[in-house]
C-alpha cells in the first residue's frame, strides 16, 4: 500500500533528522503533552482538558491543555541551563482540519543558546538540504520585498484602505469583520504572496506579527520601521517552518500575551491563562537563543509530492 510505503519513508526521514542534530551535539528531549500552561495566541486554539481524575494534590478546577507547541517547556529547560535541544512530538490544535491540517500533528522544534537571527535561518536551510539534496537551493527574502513584489504595497506602512483596495482589485473575498491591519496583511500574504514561494525563507516580518520574537529598528526610504526577527520557510507555496530570535524580556512577553488575550475576548474566543511557569523561569534569566518549529507532516507532503496530510500519517482524526 502507498501509505505503508510513505510511513517507511517517514521513519527514514526521522532518523536523518536525529542524525543531523546529533552531529551538532543537540540533546533530544521529551516534554509534557499536557500542561497547565499554553501559548496565548489570537489564531491558535488549544484543546482544554478538565477531569476530576487529576491527582488530589492539584486543584480540581484546574484546566490543562494539550500543547499546541513544546515551546514553553523547552524554553524552561533553556532557562535551567540546557543549551542545544530538540524535540519531535505530537502537538494539538482545536478545529484544524483540512489537506494541510490534522487536529494532532507532528512538530520538530529546536533551540540553541548563542544563535542569532542569521544563524537560526542558516541552520534551518542546512537541515532542509540535508534531508533532501534534490530540493532547490533556499533563497532568502525580506517580508517587505516579497510582499511589495506581489501586492504593490509596503506591509510596514500599509493602511486598511490600501489593503482592501488590493484585495478588491484581485477579486479576493474578505469578511466584514476584517478591521485590523495585521489581519489584512495576513490575508494578502496568504492569497497573493505565499502561492509563489517555492523554496524561500522570508524574514523581518511586520512588528505586529512578532509573537514571541525580538524586534529591531531598520531604515527604509520613508524613515525607520520596527520589524520582527522572525522567519518562515516556504516550500512549493506551503508554510513548513517558523523561527524566532527569541524574546528575552519576560515583562514584554507578558504584555504581548495580555494584548492577545484582549483581542481573543473581542473576537469571542475562549480566555487563556496569561501567567505561566515559563514567565516565572524567564524572570530569573533567559539566555540569548534562536528557536525554530517545523511541521514534519507538511515537509513529508512536499518531499513525497502528495496533496493531503492523510497520505503521511497513519491515523487521521476521523479514524483515530
Amino acid at each position: 500500500m502507498t501509505l505503508f510505503k510513505n510511513l517507511r519513508y517517514r521513519s527514514e526521514q526521522l532518523c536523518r533528522i536525529r542524525h543531523f542534530f546529533g552531529e551538532r551535539h543537540f540533546v533530544e528531549v521529551q516534554t509534557p503533552a499536557l500542561s497547565a500552561d499554553t501559548i496565548v495566541d489570537l489564531h491558535v486554539e488549544p484543546i482544554a482538558v478538565t477531569d476530576s481524575s487529576f491527582p488530589v494534590t492539584l486543584h480540581r478546577d484546574q484546566t490543562y491543555y494539550l500543547r499546541t507547541s513544546p515551546e514553553f517547556a523547552m524554553k524552561r529547560l533553556l532557562s535551567a541551563g540546557m543549551d542545544a535541544i530538540y524535540e519531535i512530538g505530537s502537538v494539538f490544535r482545536k478545529g484544524d482540519r483540512g489537506p494541510f491540517h490534522n487536529v494532532e500533528f507532528t512538530m520538530l522544534e529546536w533551540y540553541r543558546v548563542g544563535d542569532d537571527y542569521r544563524t537560526g535561518m542558516k541552520l534551518l536551510a542546512e537541515l532542509i538540504q540535508f534531508i533532501d539534496e534534490t530540493l532547490p537551493e533556499i533563497v532568502y527574502c525580506s517580508f517587505q520585498d516579497i510582499f511589495q513584489q506581489y501586492t504593490g504595497v509596503n506591509p510596514h506602512r500599509a493602511t486598511v484602505i490600501e489593503c482592501r483596495n488590493v484585495a478588491e482589485q484581485n477579486n479576493i473575498s474578505y469578511p466584514d469583520s476584517l478591521t485590523e491591519t495585521e489581519d489584512w496583511i495576513d490575508l494578502l500574504f496568504s492569497e497573493l504572496v505565499q502561492p509563489n514561494l517555492q523554496s524561500v525563507i522570508v524574514y523581518d516580518f511586520p512588528a505586529l506579527q512578532s509573537q514571541l520574537a525580538q524586534t529591531r529598528m531598520i531604515s527604509d526610504l520613508s524613515g525607520t520601521i520596527t520589524v520582527s526577527e522572525r522567519y518562515e520557510l516556504f516550500l512549493h507555496g506551503i508554510e513548513i517552518a517558523n523561527g524566532y530570535h527569541e524574546l528575552l524580556d519576560a515583562s514584554e512577553l507578558r504584555n504581548r500575551f495580555c494584548n492577545n488575550l484582549k483581542r481573543r475576548m473581542t473576537a469571542n474566543r475562549s480566555a487563556l491563562p496569561v501567567e505561566s511557569r515559563l514567565l516565572t523561569a524567564m524572570e530569573s534569566g533567559f539566555p540569548a537563543s534562536c528557536g525554530t518549529a517545523l511541521g514534519i507532516d507538511r515537509l513529508l507532503m512536499v518531499l513525497l509530492k502528495t496533496n493531503s496530510i492523510d497520505d503521511v500519517i497513519p491515523f487521521p482524526i476521523e479514524i483515530c
